[in-house]
């Protein structure tokens, strides 16, 4: 089982160290990527290494397999192509999870569906990354259980379905005042499943319907979303 972590470190809102107004040779300031750790540095989607010199954040990136990262670009490694020294400012755990064939899928604790949103999806490096929200109840230590189950259609297209479990730890209208919504980031390697190139996809998810901005919690509705993949694009879709 997966333990989500039930509050994500709020990397828009972190604070990040005043940048002085005189000018000096940084490349980037507070650039925001995704990536792996690999051999004890930061690859980021896009096939870029950081390596990182300074660091104004807790923690040990080292210790993660993936992560969200802020970070400011100072310059160019020498003598290296593609890296570059960065100053690190934040990051976030990102659960890194292999997705399941929907045969696999039919019985335990992976049959479950309970209500889960997509607040943000984008497509990089193989991967379909997530911010994801559910309900919590604070100080509860129940573990949420996130899935993505796959099979593929008779026209070709692979059906994705987002499912959560949380072992009764489910927001209704009679426990609504009990409970607080958490996020999580988590990325699915798709190009271990899809082996061609470019593929359609369609991904659904149970979440609650909204009525003028507002959640309805006596009905929960199928989302879905299509999506034209390519093993080596980059799109940020919402």
């Amino acid at each position: 089982m997966i333990n989500i972590r039930k509050a994500m470190i709020c990397l828009a809102a972190a604070a990040i160290a005043a940048v002085s107004c005189q000018k000096d040779d940084t490349l980037s300031y507070n650039n925001m990527t995704m990536g792996n750790i690999v051999n004890g540095k930061f690859v980021s989607d896009q096939g870029n290494t950081f390596n990182i010199i300074e660091q104004l954040c807790t923690g040990k990136l080292e210790d993660e397999k993936r992560a969200m990262v802020i970070c400011d670009v100072l310059n160019e490694t020498e003598g290296a192509s593609g890296e570059y020294d960065v100053r690190l400012t934040n990051f976030a755990h990102v659960l890194d999870k292999d997705a399941v064939r929907l045969e696999d899928a039919v019985e335990g604790d992976i049959i479950t569906q309970n209500p889960i949103n997509i607040e943000q999806l984008w497509f990089s490096g193989g991967y379909a990354n997530m911010l994801i929200s559910y309900y919590v109840k604070p100080g509860s230590e129940t573990k949420h259980l996130v899935n993505l189950v796959y099979s593929k259609d008779d026209k070709g297209r692979y059906i994705l379905n987002f499912r959560h479990n949380g072992f009764g730890e489910v927001l209704t209208q009679e426990n609504a005042s009990q409970m607080m919504l958490g996020t999580a980031y988590v990325s699915f390697p798709l190009s271990k499943f899809i082996t061609e190139d470019n593929a359609k996809l369609v991904l659904t998810w149970k979440w609650y319907k909204s009525i003028d901005s507002r959640l309805d919690l006596n009905t929960i509705t199928d989302y879905t979303f299509e999506y034209e993949w390519k093993r080596t694009g980059f799109e940020h879709k919402f």
